[in-house]
């Protein structure tokens, strides 16, 4: 009989917790395919599901956004004042305006953006502020780690933030204690084991800011490690993409670190620090709008503008990605851009360095491809994450195009307006077909099952 009981009390907290589990899968702005993905394992699997989602499954997080108001624009600028229908999107969500003083200089090169790094490392007077999702514990991160802590014991504040996913477990704390001795402060973001069930661990830091004396920065998708960059040319490195930037869009990337670093850091920690004095910049033609996005910020501006982007160009979409991970409202709105008679190009690695998902890729690209758009495959690994539609605006910056970039991870994006800084991003991603292919293999019915499969995870990715 007490059996029984317990029984039945277990299927009445699986019914309650099930359904509570609905109300926020169905009450989140998620894609319809993502949710019925949710309610499917959690049915099948209710004992994995449901304390998957509760630790994995939450997207956006109120106490992190009110946490965190440095970082958002409460004055909305007067629409009149924009000339691109997509700054006029993103005002509604209180980012920060363009700003027109700026230089900007793509690096695309692994061993002149090494170099870049150092150098402004050696050169730095004041402060040196680093938020980067991966160090690894090679030639390339303990190096800047070393540079790092020479300049922190010469009286240079440094602030060095990580992500615990991407580095925890890649670069080893003993090798961080000197320049924590130095006086250098590293943090980690969303820590693992503080309250999991607080929803924080399937939201990663995927920002790449450094921020050097106020004065420049570098920001875009190359991680501290010999993957991305290094003193010496590697014909296995990875192809990637970063911007060094000076001028007035250094002050907004500063309020994004700066609201991330008081999240992460302890209160002392965050009292101790010194704002650095923000330098006159050379004059510059740049105009550039800095775009955070993810669970601190109010709504979904990247994915939004991407999405009112694909809508409203009327020539040309180029998208260089390392994952394509896309919903149903993004297939739709490139679907149509093709009907429309754009010139829809993809650029993608022929093989990713993870395989699960290119097989969640596989039949977005190939509906794409047989609608038209022009599919060419990257001869290596690309990690760079860039797109531009017609000559109006240009997005470089961390965010992949997947769903996790767009919907799940702090990200940090560079919209760029200018004319000759968008065309110098244009012949960068043209420089890409010549190392690309058109061809895919034609693909067995084995694919195709594992293809299918692979779309239940399309959630978790």
């Amino acid at each position: 009989m007490l059996s029984l009981t317990l029984f039945h009390i277990f299927l009445v907290l699986l019914f309650l917790f099930s359904f509570i589990a609905f109300v926020f899968i169905t009450r989140g702005r998620r894609p319809i395919s993502n949710i019925l993905a949710w309610l499917f394992f959690m049915f099948l699997v209710p004992y994995v599901g449901i304390p998957l989602f509760i630790i994995l499954g939450q997207r956006k997080l109120g106490w992190i956004i009110d946490k965190k108001r440095l970082m958002h624009n409460e004055q909305h600028e007067d629409a009149s004042k924009f000339k691109n229908p997509v700054e006029h999107l993103l005002n509604t969500f209180g980012v920060h305006a363009p700003t027109q003083n700026n230089t900007v200089k793509l690096l695309a090169d692994g061993v002149e953006a090494y170099q870049m790094i150092i150098e402004k490392i050696k050169q730095a007077e004041e402060s040196i502020l680093i938020s980067t999702y991966c160090i690894i514990n090679d030639e390339v991160g303990c190096t800047v780690v070393e540079a790092l802590t020479e300049k922190a014991q010469q009286g240079v504040q440094v602030c060095l933030l990580l992500d615990t996913i991407g580095s925890l477990f890649k670069f080893p704390h003993r090798k961080l204690r000197p320049l924590r001795k130095a006086g250098g402060c590293v943090r980690y973001i969303m820590p693992l084991l503080h309250t999991p069930f607080r929803g924080r661990v399937n939201l990663r830091d995927h920002r790449k800011i450094m921020i050097f004396d106020g004065r420049d920065a570098i920001m875009g998708g190359m991680n501290l490690a010999m993957d991305y960059m290094g003193p010496t040319a590697d014909p296995k490195r990875w192809t990637d993409l970063s911007l060094l930037i000076e001028g007035d869009a250094v002050s907004d990337l500063l309020s994004v670190f700066e609201s991330d670093w008081k999240f992460a850091a302890t209160n002392s920690e965050f009292k101790s620090y010194q704002r650095p004095s923000l330098k006159q910049p050379k004059a510059g033609s740049a105009i550039l709008q800095m775009v955070a996005s993810g669970p601190d910020t109010i709504g979904d501006s990247l994915y939004d503008a991407v999405i009112s982007s694909i809508y409203s160009a009327q020539k040309s979409i180029t998208i260089v990605t390392p994952y394509f991970i896309i919903d149903d409202a993004l297939q739709k709105a490139f679907m149509i851009a093709i009907r429309r008679g754009l010139n829809v190009t993809l650029i993608i690695p022929k093989v990713s360095n993870h395989r699960l998902t290119d097989l969640v890729r596989a039949i977005s690209i190939r509906k794409l491809r047989d609608e038209g758009a022009h599919v060419h495959r990257y001869n290596k690994m690309i990690h760079a994450k860039c797109m531009i539609f017609d000559d109006n605006v240009a997005i470089v910056g961390s965010a992949n195009l997947d769903l996790r970039s767009l919907l799940l991870n702090f990200e940090i994006s560079c919209f760029i307006y200018s004319k000759p800084d968008i065309e110098k991003v244009i012949q960068w991603a043209n420089g890409l077909l010549a190392n690309s292919s058109t061809h895919f293999d034609k693909v067995s019915l084995g694919r195709m099952w594992l293809e299918d499969a692979a779309q239940l995870v399309k959630p978790l990715l």
